[in-house]
């Protein structure tokens, strides 16, 4: 088994105190004590995320933490008071070792791998919990600093690493939770508040010594001109991924709240002067990212402004009509997240419909995972509508992604973009996807045309695509005439056709 993350893969992300657990309280989202989710629990629930086909599990920091700040305690385990053990109150003694060694942690990714599970390991390295500093040396901290690089996050203690002590400390301690805590994959937290230093000396220590272990970086940084920013991280600091925010930002400004696909995703090419989209800039040739395929991509996180059921909710209120065009657009969103580029990730509740929004804190967006609606055979209850519809498509997704090269390793090539409609190709070597989005609210009147006999198309693929292109769900064959291929899409809609044995 292949244990670092890959294009084959789909991430799936917990805060695990809100998942599941032994003992684990389903309370009021207000409630910012623990909940009771643990790494056991994650193991209780991996048949559901086997079910679901999901190939990674992504889970937050494991570290000793603080107790309280004063007012809430630490469930998102992002206040660290020591590094090098793991929080007692993640462990309740039913399927791990009861010691806070490294070494548990090991055990945990060991029996995920035995089912097939890869893990990534959320790591903190920018800052300590609140009131942490006494545990360390004073020296090893930036005092009354300002800006992303020296300045305090939200008043937690923030770590200088243009101290060589910090620096030593930290990484001999990346390198004993790879050794020790059997750790292969990495996604470090607030990456653009480090020090750039830092990532000089994880290169060459961290990447020489241990080529295997996957570095996926968050840089939040949501706009489309944030690209050049962001691309530092996989170009410049040799990150294998960073998470794709700003394409984020655009399947949702596009998808739910009705703005130019052709302004945010893809160009027209009608003229050279046009503004660039999001997928425009992954061209290392024109200052894009090395590798935009490797990007990890997203609808929603524990840290955005709401989860993308509650955008859709926000764009279409009310029950009746307007939660069934809030289902149809989550569907639309996630359509469109399996089928573009990047390696996807889901976060914990997205597939049932689970919503949150911040309100001056994080907390509601960090609800309790709903089990109650989850029957015996890991799916949803036939009661629950609204959660076994977004489930199911999610699922099928999941598999036809999965078993399409083309949607997990293929070229894109746009064929069509304008405010409402897109359509693109994913090509592989023997594999070949079509995909038209139409994000209008009816069915298109007339059928749109796109033509095969374009330059940047091998004569190899438009004869894949002529000899039998099917749809997804229906199975209805692809059209082909005189090498253009009609289409008409229904409103707030994604097709997808793919090849008979994909």
């Amino acid at each position: 088994m292949n244990k670092q993350v890959t294009q084959d893969d789909i991430i799936y992300f917990v805060v695990t105190d809100r998942f599941f657990g032994r003992d684990k309280r389903t309370v009021d989202p207000s409630d910012t004590s623990m909940h009771g989710g643990t790494l056991d629990g994650i193991l209780d629930k991996i048949d559901y995320l086997l079910e679901l086909g999901v190939t990674t599990i992504w889970v937050t920091p494991v570290y000793e933490n603080i107790q309280s700040n004063g007012t809430s305690e630490p469930y998102h385990y992002y206040w660290p008071l020591d590094f090098e053990r793991i929080d007692r109150r993640l462990l309740d003694g039913t399927r791990l070792p009861d010691s806070v060694n490294m070494s548990t942690f090991g055990r945990f990714v060991d029996l995920c791998q035995a089912r097939g599970m890869k893990v990534v390991l959320d790591m903190v390295v920018n800052h300590a919990g609140y009131r942490a500093q006494e545990h360390f040396d004073s020296a090893w901290f930036n005092v009354g600093g300002s800006g992303d690089i020296k300045g305090e996050l939200t008043g937690l203690p923030d770590f200088n690493h243009d101290n060589p002590e910090v620096l030593d400390f930290f990484i001999n301690n990346i390198e004993d939770w790879i050794i020790r805590g059997k750790v292969t994959n990495i996604r470090m937290d607030t990456v653009k508040h480090v020090e750039p230093k830092f990532w000089h000396y994880f290169k060459s220590q961290i990447r020489g010594g241990y080529p295997g272990v996957c570095l996926i970086g968050e840089v939040l940084l949501e706009g489309k001109e944030d690209v050049a920013r962001l691309l530092e991280y996989q170009n410049y600091h040799d990150f294998d991924s960073i998470f794709d925010f700003p394409l984020c930002t655009a399947l949702r400004s596009t998808l739910i709240y009705d703005e130019s696909l052709s302004y945010w995703l893809a160009r027209p090419r009608l003229n050279d002067g046009e503004p660039p989209g999001v997928l425009d800039d992954d061209n290392p040739l024109k200052g894009g990212y090395r590798n935009a395929n490797r990007l990890v991509t997203l609808l929603d996180n524990h840290d955005l402004e709401r989860r993308i059921m509650s955008h859709a909710r926000t764009k279409h209120t009310g029950e009746g009509a307007g939660l069934d065009w809030a289902i149809r657009v989550t569907k639309l969103c996630l359509g469109a997240l399996f089928t573009m580029r990047g390696i996807p990730q889901i976060y914990y509740g997205t597939e049932v419909g689970l919503e949150g929004w911040k309100a001056g804190d994080d907390r509601d967006l960090r609800r309790d995972f709903p089990w109650h609606v989850i029957g015996a055979d890991h799916h949803p209850k036939h009661q629950f509508r609204k959660e076994r519809e977004i489930y199911e498509w999610t699922r099928d997704l999941i598999h036809l992604r999965k078993g399409n090269a083309a949607l997990k390793y293929g070229t894109t090539i746009t064929l069509w973009s304008d405010d409402r409609i897109y359509a693109f190709l994913r090509i592989a070597t023997d594999d070949v996807a079509l995909v038209i989005i139409n994000n209008g609210y009816i069915r298109m009147p007339n059928p749109i045309h796109l033509n095969l006999n374009m330059s940047v198309i091998p004569q190899r693929v438009a004869d894949m695509i002529t000899g039998g292109l099917k749809h997804w769900k229906t199975g209805q064959a692809l059209t082909v005439q005189d090498g253009k291929v009609p289409v008409t899409v229904d409103g707030k809609t994604i097709d997808i056709f793919c090849r008979d044995d994909s």
